[in-house]
């Protein structure tokens, strides 16, 4: 469940948790009335049980939530090494065929794992949809380039760069989902070391 669609959920179900106290409150002050004071002591008589309901079908939704998070940080995990094994091919003094293809495989099932965190943009029963993060399929289509038999250094410098361009821009919506906040104790300086010294309180 993406983060977008839980604050959805949660404003509906404080929106009618506030619209129950409301009428409520309203029922409570217009008690001379009999279907008020009827309606009163209903809600009165069944607020533990609304209550419950409430606090389950939240429970349910942050446990789904959960759940959400868990898969995008493993898909993450497997974007980043897969990432890095392209580099790695990009690098490599003389790579062959095998290398090539193993690691073509690796994005292939890296692409395709995708579809089990994230569904096709606009997908319906007649459309396909397109492909939620676009950039793997440019880290793929930068890889096709190079000559699974041998590739030039040249070459494999210059894909080097399309893929480091393509993962960025992964990056910057993909982590996006999980409310990542700033450190509350940095390290900014470059060459920091321990501020403590040696020794101890006696």
């Amino acid at each position: 469940m993406t983060r977008r669609r839980q604050n959805r959920i949660l404003r509906v179900v404080v929106a009618v948790l506030l619209g129950f106290i409301a009428l409520s409150l309203f029922a409570k002050l217009n008690d001379e009335n009999p279907r008020l004071s009827n309606l009163y002591e209903f809600i009165k008589d069944s607020s533990l049980l609304i209550a419950t309901i409430a606090v389950a079908y939240l429970a349910n939704i942050y446990q789904r939530r959960q759940t959400f998070l868990d898969s995008l940080r493993e898909q993450w995990r497997e974007i980043v090494k897969t990432k890095g094994a392209l580099l790695y091919y990009c690098r490599m003094p003389q790579p062959d065929s095998e290398h090539y293809w193993r690691t073509f495989t690796q994005l292939s099932e890296c692409i395709d794992n995708m579809r089990i965190v994230y569904a096709n943009v606009g997908e319906t029963d007649k459309l396909i949809g397109a492909y939620p993060f676009e950039p793997l399929h440019d880290m793929r289509r930068a890889f096709e380039k190079l000559d699974p038999a041998a590739s030039p250094a040249g070459d494999r410098n210059l894909v080097w760069g399309e893929i480091e361009q393509a993962f960025n821009a992964i990056r910057e919506k993909f982590l996006d989902e999980f409310d990542i906040e700033e450190p509350s104790k940095p390290i900014l300086k470059r060459g920091a070391g321990r501020t403590k010294v040696n020794g101890a309180r006696v």
